[in-house]
Protein backbone atom coordinates (compact mmCIF):
# COMPACT_ATOMS: atom_id res chain seq x y z
CA UNK A 1 0.00 0.00 0.00
CA UNK A 2 1.43 3.49 -0.89
CA UNK A 3 2.07 5.16 2.18
CA UNK A 4 -0.99 6.95 3.08
CA UNK A 5 -1.62 9.02 6.12
CA UNK A 6 -4.54 7.91 7.89
CA UNK A 7 -6.02 10.64 10.13
CA UNK A 8 -6.28 10.57 13.85
CA UNK A 9 -8.55 11.92 16.13
CA UNK A 10 -6.87 15.26 16.32
CA UNK A 11 -8.06 17.26 13.27
CA UNK A 12 -5.41 18.43 11.40
CA UNK A 13 -4.91 20.65 8.24
CA UNK A 14 -1.98 18.58 7.32
CA UNK A 15 -1.96 16.25 4.08
CA UNK A 16 -4.83 18.14 2.65
CA UNK A 17 -5.82 17.90 -1.17
CA UNK A 18 -6.12 21.56 -2.70
CA UNK A 19 -9.50 22.32 -3.36
CA UNK A 20 -11.00 19.86 -0.38
CA UNK A 21 -11.78 20.73 2.38
CA UNK A 22 -9.55 21.93 5.32
CA UNK A 23 -7.54 23.21 2.08
CA UNK A 24 -9.07 26.19 0.33
CA UNK A 25 -8.39 29.32 -1.27
CA UNK A 26 -10.18 32.51 0.25
CA UNK A 27 -11.95 32.55 -3.29
CA UNK A 28 -12.70 28.56 -3.17
CA UNK A 29 -13.92 29.40 0.10
CA UNK A 30 -15.86 32.46 -1.04
CA UNK A 31 -17.27 29.81 -3.85
CA UNK A 32 -18.28 27.15 -1.41
CA UNK A 33 -20.43 29.89 0.59
CA UNK A 34 -22.34 30.98 -2.29
CA UNK A 35 -22.89 27.68 -3.09
CA UNK A 36 -24.68 26.65 0.85
CA UNK A 37 -26.35 29.91 0.82
CA UNK A 38 -28.07 28.97 -2.74
CA UNK A 39 -28.89 25.63 -1.47
CA UNK A 40 -30.42 26.40 2.02
CA UNK A 41 -32.39 29.11 0.31
CA UNK A 42 -33.44 26.12 -2.43
CA UNK A 43 -34.93 23.99 0.92
CA UNK A 44 -37.30 26.87 1.82
CA UNK A 45 -39.81 26.62 -1.55
CA UNK A 46 -42.66 25.27 -1.24
CA UNK A 47 -42.78 23.54 -4.35
CA UNK A 48 -46.27 22.93 -5.84
CA UNK A 49 -48.82 19.43 -5.43
CA UNK A 50 -47.30 16.24 -6.28
CA UNK A 51 -49.23 14.21 -8.77
CA UNK A 52 -47.79 10.76 -8.62
CA UNK A 53 -48.43 8.57 -12.50
CA UNK A 54 -51.58 6.87 -12.60
CA UNK A 55 -50.58 2.76 -12.03
CA UNK A 56 -53.68 1.49 -12.86
CA UNK A 57 -52.41 2.36 -16.44
CA UNK A 58 -51.93 -0.51 -19.02
CA UNK A 59 -48.17 -1.17 -18.73
CA UNK A 60 -46.31 -0.08 -21.80
CA UNK A 61 -45.46 -2.81 -24.36
CA UNK A 62 -43.55 -4.27 -27.32
CA UNK A 63 -44.54 -6.39 -30.18
CA UNK A 64 -42.68 -9.58 -30.46
CA UNK A 65 -42.92 -12.24 -33.10
CA UNK A 66 -46.17 -11.98 -35.41
CA UNK A 67 -47.22 -9.67 -33.44
CA UNK A 68 -47.50 -10.28 -29.78
CA UNK A 69 -47.29 -8.49 -26.83
CA UNK A 70 -44.47 -8.62 -24.66
CA UNK A 71 -44.11 -6.25 -21.92
CA UNK A 72 -41.40 -3.76 -22.01
CA UNK A 73 -37.81 -4.09 -20.51
CA UNK A 74 -37.27 -0.69 -19.68
CA UNK A 75 -40.42 -0.05 -17.62
CA UNK A 76 -39.84 0.76 -13.77
CA UNK A 77 -42.13 -1.18 -11.10
CA UNK A 78 -39.88 0.69 -8.10
CA UNK A 79 -37.85 3.48 -9.86
CA UNK A 80 -39.87 6.71 -9.89
CA UNK A 81 -42.62 5.14 -8.36
CA UNK A 82 -43.53 8.09 -5.38
CA UNK A 83 -41.81 11.00 -7.68
CA UNK A 84 -43.73 12.97 -9.80
CA UNK A 85 -43.15 12.44 -13.08
CA UNK A 86 -42.63 16.45 -14.48
CA UNK A 87 -39.63 16.47 -12.11
CA UNK A 88 -37.57 14.25 -14.29
CA UNK A 89 -39.33 14.79 -17.55
CA UNK A 90 -39.22 18.69 -17.32
CA UNK A 91 -35.40 20.63 -18.23
CA UNK A 92 -33.66 21.64 -14.86
CA UNK A 93 -34.99 25.25 -14.77
CA UNK A 94 -39.07 23.90 -15.04
CA UNK A 95 -38.70 21.30 -12.84
CA UNK A 96 -36.89 22.37 -9.87
CA UNK A 97 -39.64 25.26 -8.96
CA UNK A 98 -42.55 22.44 -8.76
CA UNK A 99 -40.05 19.94 -6.42
CA UNK A 100 -41.26 21.17 -2.47
CA UNK A 101 -37.91 22.05 -0.41
CA UNK A 102 -38.43 20.01 2.06
CA UNK A 103 -37.98 16.61 -0.06
CA UNK A 104 -34.59 18.68 -1.83
CA UNK A 105 -33.58 18.39 1.69
CA UNK A 106 -34.19 15.36 2.55
CA UNK A 107 -32.81 14.11 -1.03
CA UNK A 108 -29.63 16.04 -0.04
CA UNK A 109 -28.49 14.99 3.97
CA UNK A 110 -29.39 11.31 2.34
CA UNK A 111 -26.22 12.37 -0.01
CA UNK A 112 -24.36 13.85 2.24
CA UNK A 113 -24.80 10.41 4.80
CA UNK A 114 -22.30 9.81 6.91
CA UNK A 115 -19.66 12.40 4.85
CA UNK A 116 -18.37 15.81 5.82
CA UNK A 117 -21.06 18.15 4.27
CA UNK A 118 -18.86 20.79 2.78
CA UNK A 119 -16.78 18.24 0.96
CA UNK A 120 -20.23 17.15 -0.61
CA UNK A 121 -20.44 20.18 -1.85
CA UNK A 122 -16.53 20.22 -2.78
CA UNK A 123 -16.88 17.58 -5.28
CA UNK A 124 -19.52 19.48 -7.37
CA UNK A 125 -17.80 22.62 -7.59
CA UNK A 126 -14.18 20.84 -8.38
CA UNK A 127 -16.39 18.88 -11.40
CA UNK A 128 -17.38 22.12 -12.62
CA UNK A 129 -14.23 24.04 -12.24
CA UNK A 130 -15.59 26.36 -9.95
CA UNK A 131 -18.02 27.14 -12.38
CA UNK A 132 -20.90 28.04 -9.41
CA UNK A 133 -24.12 28.21 -11.61
CA UNK A 134 -22.71 25.09 -13.09
CA UNK A 135 -21.78 23.29 -10.00
CA UNK A 136 -25.23 24.43 -8.54
CA UNK A 137 -27.23 22.77 -11.32
CA UNK A 138 -25.68 19.62 -11.26
CA UNK A 139 -26.08 19.21 -7.37
CA UNK A 140 -29.84 20.40 -8.11
CA UNK A 141 -30.28 17.63 -10.89
CA UNK A 142 -28.52 15.50 -8.79
CA UNK A 143 -30.64 15.91 -6.30
CA UNK A 144 -33.83 15.67 -8.31
CA UNK A 145 -32.59 12.02 -9.47
CA UNK A 146 -32.09 10.54 -6.26
CA UNK A 147 -35.77 11.09 -5.98
CA UNK A 148 -37.11 9.62 -8.69
CA UNK A 149 -33.95 6.93 -7.94
CA UNK A 150 -35.38 6.52 -4.23
CA UNK A 151 -32.22 6.32 -3.34
CA UNK A 152 -32.85 7.42 0.05
CA UNK A 153 -35.52 4.50 0.51
CA UNK A 154 -32.77 2.15 -0.94
CA UNK A 155 -30.74 2.90 1.78
CA UNK A 156 -33.12 2.50 4.73
CA UNK A 157 -34.51 -0.09 3.55
CA UNK A 158 -31.22 -2.28 3.41
CA UNK A 159 -30.61 -5.59 1.48
CA UNK A 160 -33.35 -7.67 2.69
CA UNK A 161 -35.95 -5.20 2.83
CA UNK A 162 -35.49 -3.99 -0.61
CA UNK A 163 -35.94 -7.43 -1.83
CA UNK A 164 -39.25 -7.63 -0.35
CA UNK A 165 -40.14 -4.32 -1.36
CA UNK A 166 -39.35 -5.07 -4.69
CA UNK A 167 -41.57 -7.98 -4.64
CA UNK A 168 -44.65 -6.19 -3.53
CA UNK A 169 -43.88 -3.96 -6.92
CA UNK A 170 -43.90 -6.77 -8.73
CA UNK A 171 -43.82 -10.65 -8.19
CA UNK A 172 -40.29 -11.68 -9.35
CA UNK A 173 -38.64 -8.24 -9.17
CA UNK A 174 -37.04 -9.16 -5.49
CA UNK A 175 -36.57 -12.20 -6.95
CA UNK A 176 -34.38 -11.18 -9.50
CA UNK A 177 -32.57 -8.27 -7.44
CA UNK A 178 -31.65 -11.52 -4.80
CA UNK A 179 -30.36 -13.41 -7.46
CA UNK A 180 -28.14 -10.99 -9.16
CA UNK A 181 -26.74 -10.64 -5.39
CA UNK A 182 -26.02 -14.14 -5.36
CA UNK A 183 -24.22 -14.45 -8.45
CA UNK A 184 -21.64 -11.96 -7.04
CA UNK A 185 -21.93 -9.92 -10.41
CA UNK A 186 -21.22 -6.73 -8.82
CA UNK A 187 -18.65 -7.12 -5.27
CA UNK A 188 -17.44 -4.81 -2.78
CA UNK A 189 -13.38 -5.20 -1.11
CA UNK A 190 -10.05 -4.28 -1.56
CA UNK A 191 -8.45 -2.28 -0.43
CA UNK A 192 -6.16 -0.78 -3.24
CA UNK A 193 -3.00 0.33 -2.73
CA UNK A 194 -4.14 3.98 -2.12
CA UNK A 195 -6.34 2.44 0.33
CA UNK A 196 -9.81 3.04 -1.24
CA UNK A 197 -12.53 0.87 -1.12
CA UNK A 198 -13.00 -1.59 -5.04
CA UNK A 199 -15.85 -2.18 -6.82
CA UNK A 200 -15.74 -5.61 -8.70
CA UNK A 201 -17.92 -6.23 -11.81
CA UNK A 202 -17.59 -9.64 -13.00
CA UNK A 203 -19.10 -9.08 -16.20
CA UNK A 204 -18.96 -12.74 -17.18
CA UNK A 205 -22.22 -13.21 -15.14
CA UNK A 206 -24.18 -10.98 -16.53
CA UNK A 207 -26.84 -11.44 -19.30
CA UNK A 208 -28.78 -8.65 -20.17
CA UNK A 209 -31.93 -10.67 -21.13
CA UNK A 210 -32.17 -12.31 -17.76
CA UNK A 211 -33.37 -9.27 -16.12
CA UNK A 212 -34.52 -6.27 -16.74
CA UNK A 213 -33.02 -2.97 -16.76
CA UNK A 214 -34.31 -1.44 -13.77
CA UNK A 215 -32.93 -4.52 -11.81
CA UNK A 216 -29.24 -3.63 -12.82
CA UNK A 217 -30.02 0.24 -11.78
CA UNK A 218 -30.71 -0.90 -8.54
CA UNK A 219 -27.89 -3.18 -8.58
CA UNK A 220 -25.46 -0.39 -9.62
CA UNK A 221 -27.27 2.04 -6.56
CA UNK A 222 -27.32 -0.27 -4.56
CA UNK A 223 -23.40 -1.31 -4.41
CA UNK A 224 -22.42 2.70 -4.96
CA UNK A 225 -24.56 3.61 -2.11
CA UNK A 226 -22.79 1.00 0.56
CA UNK A 227 -19.95 1.62 -0.72
CA UNK A 228 -19.95 5.19 -0.12
CA UNK A 229 -19.86 4.40 3.51
CA UNK A 230 -16.30 3.09 2.65
CA UNK A 231 -15.38 6.37 0.25
CA UNK A 232 -14.54 9.28 2.69
CA UNK A 233 -11.33 11.07 3.64
CA UNK A 234 -8.66 10.40 2.97
CA UNK A 235 -9.55 7.71 0.88
CA UNK A 236 -12.75 10.01 -1.07
CA UNK A 237 -12.70 8.06 -4.26
CA UNK A 238 -13.05 4.40 -4.98
CA UNK A 239 -11.80 1.43 -7.71
CA UNK A 240 -13.53 -0.50 -9.33
CA UNK A 241 -11.96 -2.98 -11.56
CA UNK A 242 -13.90 -4.59 -14.70
CA UNK A 243 -13.26 -8.03 -14.76
CA UNK A 244 -13.52 -9.42 -18.37
CA UNK A 245 -12.53 -12.57 -18.16
CA UNK A 246 -14.05 -15.25 -20.16
CA UNK A 247 -16.34 -12.07 -21.79
CA UNK A 248 -17.99 -12.68 -25.05
CA UNK A 249 -21.05 -10.46 -26.84
CA UNK A 250 -23.48 -12.25 -24.41
CA UNK A 251 -22.92 -10.09 -21.58
CA UNK A 252 -22.30 -7.33 -23.24
CA UNK A 253 -24.83 -4.90 -21.87
CA UNK A 254 -24.96 -1.30 -23.65
CA UNK A 255 -27.71 0.22 -21.44
CA UNK A 256 -26.29 -0.55 -18.17
CA UNK A 257 -22.91 0.58 -19.19
CA UNK A 258 -24.32 3.93 -20.40
CA UNK A 259 -26.20 3.74 -16.98
CA UNK A 260 -23.01 3.03 -14.64
CA UNK A 261 -20.88 6.13 -16.41
CA UNK A 262 -23.65 8.82 -16.05
CA UNK A 263 -23.62 7.78 -12.46
CA UNK A 264 -20.27 8.53 -12.06
CA UNK A 265 -19.81 11.53 -14.26
CA UNK A 266 -23.39 13.55 -13.22
CA UNK A 267 -24.23 12.33 -10.28
CA UNK A 268 -21.67 11.12 -8.16
CA UNK A 269 -18.85 13.12 -8.68
CA UNK A 270 -14.90 13.43 -8.18
CA UNK A 271 -15.74 9.78 -6.63
CA UNK A 272 -14.00 7.45 -9.30
CA UNK A 273 -10.33 7.05 -8.50
CA UNK A 274 -9.75 4.22 -10.66
CA UNK A 275 -10.56 1.83 -12.96
CA UNK A 276 -9.19 -1.40 -13.98
CA UNK A 277 -10.30 -3.30 -17.17
CA UNK A 278 -8.76 -6.66 -16.58
CA UNK A 279 -8.29 -9.10 -19.43
CA UNK A 280 -10.30 -7.34 -21.94
CA UNK A 281 -9.98 -9.75 -24.76
CA UNK A 282 -9.91 -8.38 -28.38
CA UNK A 283 -13.73 -8.80 -29.18
CA UNK A 284 -13.82 -6.03 -26.45
CA UNK A 285 -11.71 -3.24 -28.83
CA UNK A 286 -15.03 -2.57 -30.67
CA UNK A 287 -17.03 -2.33 -28.13
CA UNK A 288 -14.28 -0.19 -26.24
CA UNK A 289 -15.08 2.71 -29.41
CA UNK A 290 -18.34 2.82 -28.84
CA UNK A 291 -17.95 3.18 -24.88
CA UNK A 292 -15.31 6.21 -25.19
CA UNK A 293 -17.28 8.77 -26.50
CA UNK A 294 -19.58 8.51 -23.50
CA UNK A 295 -16.89 9.29 -21.12
CA UNK A 296 -15.51 12.78 -19.81
CA UNK A 297 -11.79 13.16 -20.21
CA UNK A 298 -10.93 13.17 -16.44
CA UNK A 299 -13.25 10.29 -15.76
CA UNK A 300 -11.15 8.28 -19.47
CA UNK A 301 -7.80 9.34 -17.81
CA UNK A 302 -8.06 7.07 -14.35
CA UNK A 303 -9.00 4.28 -16.62
CA UNK A 304 -6.00 1.33 -17.24
CA UNK A 305 -5.94 -1.68 -18.75
CA UNK A 306 -4.25 -5.13 -17.17
CA UNK A 307 -3.80 -7.95 -18.99
CA UNK A 308 -3.15 -10.47 -16.31
CA UNK A 309 -2.84 -10.75 -12.56
CA UNK A 310 0.61 -9.85 -12.13
CA UNK A 311 -0.52 -6.41 -13.60
CA UNK A 312 -3.31 -6.27 -11.68
CA UNK A 313 -1.44 -6.60 -8.61
CA UNK A 314 0.41 -3.30 -9.22
CA UNK A 315 -2.63 -1.72 -8.06
CA UNK A 316 -4.41 -4.39 -5.55
CA UNK A 317 -2.63 -6.55 -3.23
CA UNK A 318 -3.79 -10.07 -3.64
CA UNK A 319 -5.57 -10.69 -0.66
CA UNK A 320 -7.67 -7.78 -1.33
CA UNK A 321 -9.15 -9.66 -4.50
CA UNK A 322 -12.03 -12.06 -5.45
CA UNK A 323 -11.47 -15.71 -5.57
CA UNK A 324 -13.25 -15.20 -9.44
CA UNK A 325 -10.11 -13.31 -10.57
CA UNK A 326 -7.00 -14.84 -8.84
CA UNK A 327 -8.15 -18.43 -9.11
CA UNK A 328 -7.14 -19.24 -5.57
CA UNK A 329 -10.02 -21.23 -3.65
CA UNK A 330 -8.02 -21.79 -0.75
CA UNK A 331 -7.61 -17.75 -0.60
CA UNK A 332 -11.22 -16.20 -0.25
CA UNK A 333 -11.82 -12.39 0.07
CA UNK A 334 -13.56 -11.39 2.57
CA UNK A 335 -16.83 -10.99 0.53
CA UNK A 336 -15.87 -14.67 -1.05
CA UNK A 337 -17.13 -15.51 2.39
CA UNK A 338 -20.72 -17.41 3.44
CA UNK A 339 -23.11 -14.74 5.62
CA UNK A 340 -23.82 -16.23 9.09
CA UNK A 341 -27.24 -14.64 8.57
CA UNK A 342 -29.23 -12.69 6.35
CA UNK A 343 -29.06 -8.43 6.88
CA UNK A 344 -31.93 -7.19 8.79
CA UNK A 345 -34.36 -5.60 7.01
CA UNK A 346 -34.92 -1.86 7.00
CA UNK A 347 -37.83 0.28 6.35
CA UNK A 348 -38.76 2.93 3.91
CA UNK A 349 -39.61 5.66 6.33
CA UNK A 350 -37.23 6.17 9.51
CA UNK A 351 -39.23 7.22 12.42
CA UNK A 352 -38.18 10.70 13.62
CA UNK A 353 -39.09 8.86 17.18
CA UNK A 354 -36.61 7.43 17.74
CA UNK A 355 -34.02 9.09 20.30
CA UNK A 356 -30.82 8.67 17.71
CA UNK A 357 -32.94 9.69 14.99
CA UNK A 358 -34.57 12.86 16.18
CA UNK A 359 -31.31 13.79 17.73
CA UNK A 360 -29.58 13.94 14.29
CA UNK A 361 -31.85 15.83 12.42
CA UNK A 362 -31.57 18.41 15.31
CA UNK A 363 -27.62 18.31 14.40
CA UNK A 364 -28.73 18.61 10.77
CA UNK A 365 -30.76 21.70 11.74
CA UNK A 366 -28.21 23.36 13.98
CA UNK A 367 -25.74 22.73 10.91
CA UNK A 368 -27.93 24.64 8.77
CA UNK A 369 -28.72 27.47 10.97
CA UNK A 370 -24.73 28.24 11.67
CA UNK A 371 -23.77 27.13 7.88
CA UNK A 372 -25.98 29.82 6.63
CA UNK A 373 -24.96 32.22 8.90
CA UNK A 374 -21.27 31.64 8.24
CA UNK A 375 -22.14 31.89 4.46
CA UNK A 376 -23.67 35.46 4.60
CA UNK A 377 -20.25 36.55 6.22
CA UNK A 378 -17.27 37.21 3.83
CA UNK A 379 -14.48 35.20 3.77
CA UNK A 380 -12.46 35.32 7.25
CA UNK A 381 -9.13 36.96 7.85
CA UNK A 382 -8.02 34.10 9.96
CA UNK A 383 -8.56 31.65 6.98
CA UNK A 384 -6.80 28.56 8.66
CA UNK A 385 -8.69 28.91 11.83
CA UNK A 386 -11.97 28.76 9.74
CA UNK A 387 -10.98 25.48 8.06
CA UNK A 388 -10.60 24.02 11.45
CA UNK A 389 -13.57 25.55 12.65
CA UNK A 390 -15.70 24.06 9.61
CA UNK A 391 -13.98 20.11 9.85
CA UNK A 392 -14.48 20.29 13.55
CA UNK A 393 -18.18 20.73 12.87
CA UNK A 394 -18.31 18.43 10.17
CA UNK A 395 -16.94 15.89 12.90
CA UNK A 396 -19.88 16.70 15.02
CA UNK A 397 -22.38 16.05 12.02
CA UNK A 398 -20.66 12.69 10.97
CA UNK A 399 -20.60 11.30 14.61
CA UNK A 400 -24.51 12.17 15.22
CA UNK A 401 -24.94 10.37 11.29
CA UNK A 402 -23.25 7.38 12.78
CA UNK A 403 -24.92 6.91 16.22
CA UNK A 404 -28.40 7.02 14.06
CA UNK A 405 -26.59 4.95 11.12
CA UNK A 406 -28.15 1.42 12.33
CA UNK A 407 -31.41 2.62 12.11
CA UNK A 408 -31.36 4.87 9.09
CA UNK A 409 -29.29 2.56 7.15
CA UNK A 410 -30.62 -0.90 6.32
CA UNK A 411 -28.23 -3.64 6.85
CA UNK A 412 -26.26 -5.23 3.89
CA UNK A 413 -24.29 -8.65 2.86
CA UNK A 414 -21.30 -6.30 4.37
CA UNK A 415 -22.70 -5.69 7.58
CA UNK A 416 -23.14 -9.18 8.17
CA UNK A 417 -19.74 -10.08 6.73
CA UNK A 418 -17.89 -7.38 8.57
CA UNK A 419 -16.70 -5.02 5.86
CA UNK A 420 -18.67 -2.18 8.04
CA UNK A 421 -19.38 -2.71 11.53
CA UNK A 422 -20.60 -0.21 14.01
CA UNK A 423 -20.08 -1.14 17.98
CA UNK A 424 -22.11 -0.75 20.56
CA UNK A 425 -20.36 2.40 21.42
CA UNK A 426 -21.77 3.64 17.91
CA UNK A 427 -18.09 3.87 16.21
CA UNK A 428 -17.74 2.69 12.79
CA UNK A 429 -15.31 0.47 11.80
CA UNK A 430 -14.03 -1.26 8.36
CA UNK A 431 -12.35 -4.45 7.94
CA UNK A 432 -10.82 -5.64 4.28
CA UNK A 433 -9.40 -8.58 6.61
CA UNK A 434 -6.01 -8.02 4.34
CA UNK A 435 -2.61 -7.60 5.38
CA UNK A 436 -2.35 -4.06 4.62
CA UNK A 437 -6.48 -3.88 6.15
CA UNK A 438 -7.59 -5.48 9.04
CA UNK A 439 -10.11 -3.19 10.89
CA UNK A 440 -9.88 0.30 11.21
CA UNK A 441 -11.98 2.93 13.51
CA UNK A 442 -12.83 5.30 11.07
CA UNK A 443 -15.38 7.58 13.12
CA UNK A 444 -13.97 10.86 13.53
CA UNK A 445 -12.40 11.14 10.09
CA UNK A 446 -13.35 13.88 8.50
Amino acid sequence: MANIIFPTNQISLEHRKPGHAGNLTESQTASLKTMWARLLQLFTQSGQEIVLADPTKEKPVKKGFFGAKKEDPHHNYFLGANSDPRWSSLPLEKALPLIPGSLLRESFWGLVANNNPDSTLLRFLRARKWDLDASFNMLANTLRWRLEMRSNEIVSLGETGLIHELEKAKPGLGVAFKNQLDLKMVTLGGPDKQARGVCFVNVQIHHKDNQPLEIMKLLTLYIVETSRVICDYPMDTVCIVFNLENFTMANMDFETVKFLVECFQAYYPETLGLACVHKAPWVFSTIWNLITPLLDPVVASKIVFTKNLEELEKFIDSDGLPVIITGDPNKPSLDDLPMSRLPKAGTKQVSLSIPCVNQYWDIVADYELTTEKWANEPVATNLQQDLLDRLGFAQQYRVSRIKAEKVIRGETSYHVKGLIRIDENDRLFVCYNTNTWSEKDITDWV
